[in-house]
């Protein structure tokens, strides 16, 4: 019995050895941003051509990351621009900071 008591407080010394707290990459914390993404009536969004359009996504990536995002127009619609005015399409911008972006179409007459 004394072996096994012997044992287990050994075994937590061992664990407990050292200052977690002291541990600079585990005390970090890395900063990330939030892009929220939407598509107005008539069409879809994606900021990859390898997903299917949608009405709405959230990506989340470190400061300075380059992103793309297509607009996709429904049939009947064309697309018109972003909500920062922006008429390119794809949009590619760098995210520093968290943002909101619509995509607005128009129906074709």
């Amino acid at each position: 019995m004394k072996k096994i008591l012997l044992l287990s407080l050994l075994v937590l010394i061992g664990c407990t050895k050292g200052d977690p707290s002291s541990n600079d990459s585990a005390s970090q914390e890395i900063e990330m941003v939030v892009l929220m993404a939407y598509a107005g009536e008539g069409g879809w969004i994606r900021f990859s051509k390898a997903h299917k359009g949608r009405p709405q996504f959230m990506i989340v990536r470190p400061p300075g990351s380059e992103i793309t995002v297509d607009a996709l127009a429904a049939e009947g619609y064309y697309f018109d621009k972003w909500s920062n005015e922006s008429t390119a399409n794809p949009i590619i911008f760098t995210l520093n900071s968290d943002m909101e972006i619509t995509a607005f179409f128009k129906q074709t007459k």
